[in-house]
């Protein structure tokens, strides 16, 4: 609405810039009251009993429902508790096979070198006995 006013002739504009500010002063005092409001509203619910408004007892403090809830929310809270401990040791139990896995594939590795030494060595020699043998008696 303000951009609108700037469209507005001069001789009428501030009438309406008036009612724009006393617009926005009520709304930020309705805006103050809703929030107070529903603080007043929040704090009147959580300290009130939830079956029927019997004040809770010396002997109970929670009200009933008050306590299955939080009997409920233990629940959770433990069953969540246990899902990632076991989630913690799958995790650690991967890691742990993926490390034995690694340490399999280095020694696989050492043999596949140490075996391709193994047969470069004898067949390097093999060629130059044979070498010999087909050369020497055509140098003679």
């Amino acid at each position: 609405m303000e951009i609108e006013i700037q469209g507005i002739p001069q001789s009428i504009r501030p009438k309406y810039q008036s009612r724009i500010r006393t617009s926005k002063a009520d709304l930020a005092r309705y805006k103050k009251l809703s929030r107070e409001m529903h603080a007043q509203a929040s704090r009147a619910d959580l300290f009130s009993s939830h079956d029927g408004g019997a004040p809770a007892t010396s002997d109970e403090p929670y009200g009933s429902s008050d306590r299955a809830r939080l009997l409920a929310g233990t629940t959770i809270l433990e069953d969540g508790s246990r899902r990632l401990q076991e989630s913690q040791r799958i995790a650690l139990e991967t890691e742990e096979q993926g490390a034995d896995i690694l340490r399999s594939l280095v020694g696989q590795r050492e043999q596949i070198e140490n075996s391709r030494n193994t047969v470069r060595v004898p067949t390097i020699v093999h060629i130059y006995c044979c070498l010999t043998l087909v050369i020497a008696p055509i140098c003679r």
